[in-house]
């Protein structure tokens, strides 16, 4: 007897030790027998694992002594499965009702995405690793309801705009706050001489979600820094399991979406003589040139100024983790060329996430990530000497752009050597033009710098559901600005060079404390509180020296003693600090009905005493009435529905650095040097607040199959500071002082569809679509007096900033005057030849009416709104077998759009123009387009009366847009095994493809001159790309 249970023991340990040695393979699915892509597989005690490809299939190798499986996936139950002899295992997961509802970040912790009772959009990076961008923000642009991100230019690390439930105030700060793994960050502009997206500094293939908080309750917890939004960026962190390596990879070419249709040669010597004759000019001042070998000079300044531009970006990561010890780290290289000649960037980073379990009471981690980008850029000023587009536009066609006979090796001209050279023509170019590539190639802008982000922190667990975290954050920046203005031409020349140095260090600390209790009682009371203590400062500092007079241009990368004439030198030091206590209680029943309520108490330094002190309360509501008995008979169709509400007061720091305190400067009285006042305090000064109330619901259909979100909101923003006259006896700078005295007003409605349309076999279709309506109206101005601006106005009862100027009729076909309509309805037109205002009868146009005006005040009126009022974006992902395909679709509209740069390009100085000029009036006979005037050299304000907004350049907004497709490819696992490697997939992809707009412009989304202006702006860049991703 006894040897035959030792046969048996011998027996059995034989048949371990052969499941442990051999390979295993399988497959896993949900309880419908859908197959779940990404499952994990673990060798329970060992790191021996595998994840499921698209089929929902594995392979592994079982170590010597592995006896069970481990197998996860989220959103379902996790299951233990012992091992026998089988060769092929069939395992089937099924749903987990508690933690199908995913965890979001809420600010201050977290919370089961089912349990969220404040408006809050989440964007996993998971669903956006596979796009080839260089910063976040570009990832985002709609693909959140509620949210519009508007890329500025197409150059390179230009910052966008982002607008989270529209503009909320008229003065102040319109960005919201960006929060980085629990930091408060820097946003918007960090560069100087060229522009730096502060946001760039955070490696997108490095972040694991986004939540955007939009709503009074998700966004009080912040208080006086929400108005705008709140957006809370999560970085990826390791994971239990062997270490996995990831190196993924593009490379691309980019180009401009769109270029300027311009005049070649031929038609610019017609269309430029025949402006010079209605001048009354006798003889031509222009002329076709011919190179010495007898061809035409025909120079096309768009491709000269422009190019397709090579991009690659490369990031190698290392996650994994123990039982104790979790990391992540990630070294990132991008390098891009921009569509303008020049324009170049260079960004390193590196990122390091550690959290290590100490005992069971104690946990600790850091989170870090350094950033190196270094920018060059072009000017893009709008009406610069030599702002890219503003010079690129007027050069003439008929002349090169080089010379060798020139010292310089560029064509310059011979009289004003400041200038583009004029060749055959007869007098020299408008407006000072250089030779833009003489400018792109020899002057030098540049911004180098470095970002640190990061935060040190330590869990401690007290008791059952009663924890306490520390944390001390910081993001400290350095900034070296370059300027280099070369003497021989261009802006330098006047100053004989010109060399600036500025350097901008920034550093911003934040400390916080977080107490929090999670319990529950009984079987149904789920209780949550959270306290937290938070203290905030920051400093930022500037320093610059500004040369002239170069004694050699051999002098150009430094300022060094004597080698220059004339300098100057400025700085300055700014700081404040924020001091903050707040509390948060969630509860609810049965995890049915819901309830919320968050207090803040914030002390700005910026502020003045009295007014520091701000308390920001919010609360919210939910009931999920599927839960309900009553809902049973529906439940299979409407499987989850729930209401919710919220209401909460928020303010707005983005206000300035101590704007009520005075400050003095230098000053004369007579020809005595002294001291006055620069700018008159107001000791009176408080928040910018805002009231936020938002209604809404979510529901889930079909088992969740399709789950919809829609919420109606309103935002009342008060107390904004706005300039408030004061009589000149007072003796205030400008005859104003800052009060709180303006309010607007903004409404909307989001809505989110997220649905599973396909799912048969080896084919699936996942489609998010989200939309979003808003408007805004001013309620109060100080004394209710407008606020009018070049293009724009802010009037009582209107929109922010809506365009404001003149109504433009057409053409008086008889003479070729523009014709505009007065407020009245009166017609006049404008007498090119003396620019006085006559009466204009349409039935009879040769005959001259009595002698009228066009009033810059009463004749101008509210022409529309410059913010949309629509946006939103379609997403949708294709699986077919390993075969896999997006395609992202977003759109905007309801806003109008002044194309200043269609202006410019009708400009009747003598240089270039756009082909719309060859649609001019030329005679009674020859009319024209009817829209298009008489040409009269040098009578730019007459013909096209640019320095205010008219109907003639005033535009629809509207576009759809193709924002994204890509098609990959990932390797099947029976491939890569074989190749001992994870996973390996390649893609192509093509950004900003295609763009349907009735806009006349290069890109409507452009906006360089204020709301809805687009003044010269760079065009947007259109991005092919072929990647790589590979695991190991």
């Amino acid at each position: 007897m006894k040897k035959l249970v030792l046969m048996c023991l011998f027996l059995a340990s034989a048949a371990v030790a052969l499941v442990g040695q051999r390979t295993i393979t399988g497959k896993v699915t949900d309880d419908k027998g859908e197959a779940l892509i990404g499952a994990s597989i673990l060798v329970s005690g060992t790191s021996a694992g595998a994840v499921t490809d698209l089929d929902g299939t594995f392979t592994l190798d079982v170590p010597q002594g592995g006896r069970s499986l481990e197998i996860s996936y989220t959103g379902y139950l996790t299951r233990e499965l012992e091992l026998t002899t089988e060769s092929n295992y069939e395992i089937q997961l099924g749903s987990d009702i508690v933690t199908i509802s995913e965890v979001v970040v809420v600010g201050y912790g977290t919370q089961q995405k089912r349990d969220v009772t404040g408006s809050i959009s989440q964007v996993k990076g998971e669903n956006l690793a596979n796009l080839a961008t260089p910063a976040f923000d570009q990832q985002l642009a709609g693909r959140a309801a509620g949210v519009q991100v508007t890329p500025p230019s197409g150059i390179l690390g230009s910052p966008p705009q982002i607008r989270i439930r529209g503009v909320n105030s008229i003065s102040s700060g319109t960005a919201p706050l960006v929060v980085v793994d629990g930091v408060p960050i820097f946003s918007g502009n960090t560069g100087g001489f060229t522009p730096a997206n502060a946001l760039g500094d955070v490696n997108p293939a490095d972040i694991e979600s986004y939540e955007i908080l939009k709503d009074g309750a998700a966004t009080a917890i912040y208080g006086s820094r929400a108005s705008n939004g709140v957006i809370l960026i999560t970085t990826k962190k390791g994971k239990k399991g062997k270490a996995k390596f990831n190196y993924d990879a593009y490379v691309g070419v980019a180009q401009a979406t769109n270029l300027f249709d311009l005049l070649n040669a031929e038609q610019f010597v017609e269309i430029n003589n025949e402006k010079n004759r209605n001048a009354g000019g006798t003889s031509d001042i222009a002329f076709l040139q011919n190179r010495a070998d007898g061809s035409v000079v025909e120079t096309d300044w768009n491709k000269v100024v422009f190019r397709d531009a090579f991009q690659h970006n490369h990031v190698l990561s290392v996650s994994g983790g123990t039982d104790y010890t979790n990391y992540y780290f990630s070294l990132g290289y991008g390098a891009q060329e921009g569509i303008a000649v020049s324009n170049a960037m260079d960004r390193y980073s590196f990122r390091a996430n550690l959290d290590q379990k100490v005992n069971n009471w104690l946990k600790v981690g850091f989170s870090s990530g350094v950033t190196r980008q270094i920018n060059d850029g072009p000017l893009t000023g709008s009406n610069n000497l030599s702002g890219n587009t503003f010079a690129t536009i007027r050069m003439f066609p008929n002349v090169d752009v080089y010379d060798p006979n020139d010292p310089t090796g560029y064509n310059l001209d011979d009289i004003n050597p400041r200038t583009l050279g004029r060749g055959a023509n007869t007098i020299e170019i408008a407006n000072g033009i250089p030779n833009q590539r003489f400018v792109l190639d020899n002057d030098k802008r540049k911004s180098a710098s470095w970002r640190l982000l990061g935060n040190i922190y330590a869990d401690i667990h007290l008791a059952k559901g009663l924890n306490f975290r520390t944390q001390i954050g910081i993001d400290g920046s350095y900034v070296d600005d370059y300027l280099f203005q070369d003497p021989r031409h261009g802006d330098g020349f006047s100053a004989n060079g010109r060399v600036s140095q500025a350097f901008s260090p920034g550093l911003r600390w934040n400390y916080q404390n977080i107490l929090s209790y999670d319990n529950t009682f009984g079987e149904n009371h789920n209780l949550g509180i959270t306290l937290v203590q938070e203290y905030q400062k920051q400093r930022t500092s500037f320093y610059q020296a500004t040369v002239s007079d170069l004694s050699d241009r051999f002098f150009q990368e430094n300022i060094i003693s004597g080698t220059f004439a004339n300098q100057t030198v400025s700085g300055g030091i700014s700081e404040n600090g924020l001091a903050s206590y707040l509390g948060r209680v969630n509860y609810n029943f049965a995890r049915k009905y819901y309830i919320s309520g968050s207090i803040r108490r914030d002390a700005l330094s910026s502020l003045p005493t009295d007014n520091r002190v701000g308390y920001f309360p919010g609360a919210s509501f939910a009931w999920r009435v599927s839960e309900e008995g009553f809902w049973d008979p529906i439940s299979e169709i409407i499987s989850d529905f729930r209401i919710r509400g919220s209401v909460a007061e928020v303010g707005n720091t983005s206000i300035g650095n101590y704007p009520y305190i005075g400050s003095y400067g230098s000053a004369q009285y007579g020809s005595q040097n002294g001291i006055a006042y620069n700018n008159f305090g107001n000791d009176q000064l408080r928040w910018e607040s805002q009231k936020k109330l938002d209604f809404g619901f979510d529901l889930g259909l079909f088992q969740n199959r399709i789950n919809a979100s829609f919420a109606y909101w309103i935002q009342d923003n008060d107390d904004i500071i706005l300039q408030a006259p004061t009589p000149p006896s007072v003796g205030v700078p400008g005859n104003t002082i800052a009060r709180n005295i303006g309010r607007v007003k903004g409404k909307g409605i989001e809505a989110t569809i997220d649905a599973t349309v396909i799912r048969s076999g080896k084919f699936r279709w996942n489609a998010t679509f989200n939309i979003t309506t808003q408007n805004n109206e001013v309620l109060e101005l100080v004394n209710g007096q407008d606020i009018v601006g070049t293009y724009n106005i802010i009037r009582v009862g209107e929109s922010l900033n809506a365009l404001y100027g003149h109504d433009y009729y057409g053409v008086n076909p008889a003479n070729g005057n523009p014709v505009y309509q007065k407020a009245d309805g009166t017609l006049v037109e404008n007498d090119l030849g003396n620019g006085a205002y006559y009466v204009f009868n349409p039935a009879d146009p040769g005959t001259r009416g009595e002698t009228s005006t066009l009033s810059a005040t009463t004749d101008r009126r509210v022409l529309g709104v410059t913010i949309p009022k629509w946006f939103g974006g379609l997403d949708n992902n294709f699986t077919l077998g390993n075969f896999d395909l997006n395609v992202f679709v977003r759109f905007s509209g309801g806003n109008l759009i002044l194309n200043r740069t269609r202006a410019d390009l009708l400009d009747v100085s003598f240089n270039n123009n756009g082909t719309e000029i060859l649609g001019r009036w030329q005679s009674p006979e020859n009319p024209g387009d009817g829209v298009t005037p008489k040409l009269v050299l040098n009578q730019q304000n007459r013909v096209n009366n640019p320095n205010v907004a008219i109907t003639r350049f005033v535009e629809k907004g509207d576009f759809i847009r193709l924002g994204n497709v890509a098609l990959g490819y990932t390797m099947p696992k029976s491939l890569t095994s074989k190749m001992s490697i994870e996973s390996l997939r390649f893609y192509i992809q093509a950004q900003n493809a295609l763009t349907i707009t009735g806009y006349k412009g290069t890109d409507p989304e452009t906006n360089t001159n204020g709301f809805g202006v687009d003044f010269n702006g760079n065009p947007q860049q259109r991005v092919f790309s072929f990647g790589v991703n590979l695991g190991f």
